[in-house]
């Protein structure tokens, strides 16, 4: 007999052959649950038809076509060295490349009037560091899904000089302004303590301004030549001559 020991000083007393069929009844059990765990962990490794999850993204074997206001960009090749001869770890990814495809848009929540793309396919754009995340292998080649708000800028041709650049829609590009060559106290700076500002500078280009819910279109409030200063921008990396940021034309708060 077997005895087993409960709470206080009460002893419960079980035949041995019903503690041997409890035991079998229970290890007969364990192999169904087991596999329904496992069956419960493992995801199917095929998606909608046509495509497939990788450990890199999403792969597709037709088109991809982007809705509302998202863009298919063809990602731009990486560089491995930089100007100065630095060699970039695999990892770090390029932030531009050429829209293959774009979405239709989206309509004005208060009159449903359609606000159309400012970005067409075609042009190289360079956006935020917060974009892309979505990422899908189409014809072999990578691609990421952009959305229209996080495109920083857009140009032809295969550099972004300054002619060929243009801004996408509610934005401004602003070359930034050097700081007082000299202190308040009248110490003269050197050239390396002349650093640029981080909240004003000249626009050097504006995309178009904001679609109202009637379908006009809003004058931007500012031109090239103007300077302005905003409460924050997203830098940009441009073999241009000086630093440059990307702003919204919202955050800007004063202009002269």
């Amino acid at each position: 007999r077997i005895e087993v020991l409960a709470m206080g000083t009460r002893t419960l007393r079980f035949p041995l052959l019903s503690a041997a069929l409890l035991l079998g009844v229970c290890f007969s059990l364990l192999p169904a649950f087991v596999g329904t765990q496992r069956s419960s962990l493992v995801s199917p490794r095929r998606g909608a038809r046509g495509a497939r999850i990788g450990l890199c993204g999403l792969k597709v074997d037709g088109a991809v076509e982007p809705l509302g206001k998202f863009l298919l960009v063809k990602s731009a090749a990486a560089e491995e060295v930089t100007k100065a001869g630095l060699l970039l770890p695999k990892s770090q990814k390029p932030k531009q490349g050429e829209v293959v495809a774009a979405g239709p848009g989206e309509a004005n929540v208060e009159s449903g009037q359609m606000v159309p793309m400012s970005v067409e396919v075609g042009e190289k754009v360079l956006y935020s560091k917060y974009g892309g995340s979505e990422t899908i292998e189409c014809g072999g080649e990578d691609h990421v899904l952009v959305r229209e708000d996080d495109v920083l800028l857009k140009y032809k041709g295969d550099e972004p000089v300054l002619e060929k650049i243009s801004m996408p829609r509610g934005k401004v590009l602003v070359k930034l302004l050097p700081k007082e060559q000299e202190t308040s106290f009248g110490l003269l700076l050197s050239e390396g303590a002349k650093e640029q500002t981080t909240t004003a500078g000249e626009v050097v280009s504006v995309g178009a301004g904001t679609i109202l819910a009637n379908g006009d279109e809003l004058e931007p409030p500012m031109k090239a030549g103007d300077k302005v200063r905003f409460r924050y921008g997203d830098e940009v990396d441009l073999d241009l001559g000086g630093q440059f940021s990307v702003v919204s034309i919202s955050n800007c708060i004063a202009k002269w």
